[in-house]
C-alpha cells in the first residue's frame, strides 16, 4: 500500500471518529432556534411584529444562514399548504401588521400564493431593493404561516428545518 493511500485512510478514520459538530451545523441549529423564538414572541403579541434576536447580540446569526433557513421553511411549506392557506397567510400578516398585500406578494410566491408574480430569488430580492427588507418579508411570511397554518406553534416549522 502506498504512502498516499495510508494518509487518506488515516484522514478518513479521523473524520469518522470526530464527534465534534462543525461550525456550520452549530450556526444552523442556533439560527433556526433563534428564528423560531422570535416568531414565538411575536405570536404572543401579533400586532408587535417579530423580534430580531437572530440579528442582534454579541453573536448575530450569519445572514446567509438566515436566508437559507427562511427559504427552506417557505419552500417546504409550499409543498404542504393549499392556495387558500397561502392567501390566509398573507392576509394574517397584512391584518396584524398593516402591511399591504403587494408588499408581501414577491415573497408569497415561494409559498404558492396564486396572485404572486413568478420570480426567481434574485428578482424577488431586487424587487425589495434591499436584501434585509427581503429577509424581513420572509420572516413575516414564516410567522404568518405559523399563525394561519401551524396553530400559532413555531415548532410547526421544524418539519422544514435544514438538516445535515
Amino acid at each position: 500500500m502506498g504512502r498516499n493511500s495510508q494518509r487518506r485512510r488515516s484522514a478518513r478514520a479521523t473524520r469518522a471518529h470526530n464527534l465534534t459538530p462543525d461550525l456550520s451545523e452549530i450556526s444552523r441549529v442556533r439560527t433556526q432556534k433563534r428564528l423560531r423564538a422570535d416568531i414565538a414572541t411575536w405570536m404572543a403579541n401579533p400586532s408587535k411584529g417579530p423580534g430580531g434576536s437572530f440579528l442582534e447580540g454579541e453573536h448575530p446569526s450569519d445572514p446567509t444562514m438566515v436566508m437559507a433557513i427562511l427559504m427552506a421553511w417557505l419552500v417546504g411549506a409550499r409543498e404542504q399548504i393549499t392556495e387558500d392557506q397561502a392567501r390566509d397567510t398573507v392576509l394574517w400578516v397584512s391584518d396584524n401588521l398593516g402591511i399591504q398585500h403587494d408588499d408581501l406578494l414577491q415573497v408569497a410566491g415561494f409559498i404558492g400564493h396564486p396572485d404572486a408574480p413568478n420570480l426567481t430569488l434574485n428578482q424577488a430580492v431586487e424587487g425589495y431593493g434591499d436584501p434585509m427588507a427581503f429577509v424581513l418579508s420572509m420572516v413575516l411570511l414564516s410567522g404568518g404561516l405559523v399563525a394561519a397554518v401551524g396553530g400559532a406553534d413555531p415548532d410547526w416549522l421544524k418539519q422544514f428545518d435544514l438538516v445535515s
